[in-house]
């Protein structure tokens, strides 16, 4: 898993052509130390600085989907051979992610109906029609699992959508095989890209915050001041006592047998524990 545990900012200003000055900032990352993330901020930061020196446009999203998401690791999960199958991580709004070295999962959520092509979609997958449409969204998602010759497959229902766990066997993140599966079952395109780019695969395991009816953290990672984390420790009880009360998925059911590979086993039953899969909870 190429997931770093030390990011470091590299800021300042920067002239325009025409004389103006701009503030930029570039993130590095390491998973070794802290010096190389900031060696990587520096030479960001430059790469940034030579192109508005020419008067180029920026990377959109400083070029988000070619690097990893800058996370708090929380914790290893390791398998009986002492190598790390997971990450817990926190992610930017607050919630908590595991992070699959070859347990697959993948959400498929149904896009708002904002457009004619997402009402189209949000259509095909049968959401915002209560019990006749929810079935026949879970019977689209069979036949893709069908088609994409996944095995054993255990089946969530999310509060935007679904949740697929491979358990027959294991993947590897970033192959072409993963990415046919993702794409065959409907991942979001960003999903699978970032499941590329982190050579693992994403589960939340823990309610989005406006969903139990909290803010997202107060402060961003890494928190560089005690102020700062004191903000974020407050911000983290509130949440935390908010998000006790719901699960983030709900088990429905096993397409295609009940075989669990060994090496999926422990992810399955630390993810559904996480998640109260198998409680009565409100889903957030």
């Amino acid at each position: 898993m190429k997931i770093p545990k030390y990011w470091m900012r590299h800021e300042g200003d920067v002239q325009k052509p025409d004389g103006g000055e701009l503030h930029l900032f570039a993130w590095g990352w390491s998973e070794n130390s802290s010096s190389d993330a900031a060696r990587r901020a520096r030479e960001r930061f430059q790469s940034l600085e030579q192109r508005v020196s020419k008067g180029l446009d920026l990377p959109k999203g400083y070029g988000y989907g070619s690097r990893p998401v800058r996370e708090q690791i929380l914790r290893e999960i390791q398998s009986r051979s002492g190598d790390v199958d997971a990450l817990l991580t926190r992610n930017a709004y607050g919630s908590v992610v595991l992070n699959a070295a070859r347990a697959m999962f993948i959400d498929v959520d149904a896009p708002p109906a904002s457009s004619a092509a997402a009402a189209g979609i949000a259509k095909l997958f049968g959401f915002g029609g209560g019990a006749k449409a929810a079935d026949a969204a879970l019977d689209q998602l069979r036949r893709a699992l069908s088609s994409a010759n996944v095995g054993s497959v255990r089946l969530y229902r999310t509060a935007s959508g679904f949740r697929l766990l491979a358990t027959e066997r294991v993947f590897t993140p970033a192959s072409g095989d993963a990415e046919s599966v993702m794409r065959t079952v409907g991942a979001d395109p960003s999903f699978v890209q970032l499941c590329k780019v982190q050579d693992s695969f994403r589960a939340r395991l823990t309610p989005k915050p406006w969903r139990v009816g909290q803010t997202a953290p107060p402060v961003e990672f890494p928190r560089e001041t005690p102020s700062q984390e004191a903000a974020f420790s407050d911000w983290l009880q509130k949440y935390e006592r908010a998000a006790g009360s719901k699960a983030t998925c709900r088990f429905i059911e096993t397409i295609g047998g009940v075989s669990i590979h060994p090496d999926v086993a422990p992810i399955l039953l630390f993810h559904d524990e996480q998640t109260k899969a198998d409680s009565s909870l409100p889903l957030a």
